[in-house]
């Protein structure tokens, strides 16, 4: 994982131009290459350690762009936050993202104090409620009734939660 840079763009296209692998997000999929790249430069910025982090998730080999992962609504009071994950499809089902949220996991207890990580996801995402549980998250709610609006329709996703003891 690493700080978002402009060269991402074409990865994180394959992640947010995907519609298969964001129709569980609360946004649509972007239209175009252009769309993703002022993703990217926002992402770029988002070292807010006090609120919101987005990290790429970058293959080790070549260091291009697979996926993101970031941390966000994070209340520093509560000592808790929401976490989110994407990655590019060919690249599923490697342990890469089971990794990537440990590491994210780690970082938000040790450095930042979290108790509480939560992750809000729709009840037909089973990959994500897979690797969720597998990591300690347990369901603690939901459907939360049209939590999310993308485009005209809503959406009613589940809330996992992990508490760090």
């Amino acid at each position: 994982m690493r700080q978002f840079e402009s060269k991402d763009d074409k990865g994180l296209h394959a992640c947010l131009g995907n519609h298969d692998l964001v129709r569980y997000w609360d946004f649509a999929p972007c239209k175009n290459i252009q769309e993703t790249r002022g993703w990217v430069r926002a992402l770029a910025k988002t070292i807010q350690p006090y609120s919101a982090i987005a990290w790429a998730v970058a293959d080790i080999q070549n260091d291009e762009c697979i996926g993101m992962i970031n941390y966000h609504h994070r209340e520093a009071h509560s000592r808790r936050l929401e976490i989110g994950y994407i990655l590019q499809a060919d690249y599923h089902g490697r342990g890469l993202m089971t990794e990537a949220v440990q590491q994210m996991m780690t970082h938000c207890v040790d450095q930042l104090k979290t108790r509480r990580i939560a992750a809000i996801i729709h009840p037909d995402n089973d990959p994500s409620i897979r690797l969720a549980t597998r990591l300690g998250f347990k369901l603690e709610g939901g459907p939360l009734r049209d939590y999310w609006r993308v485009g005209d329709r809503f959406m009613s996703p589940m809330l996992y939660s992990f508490i760090a003891v």
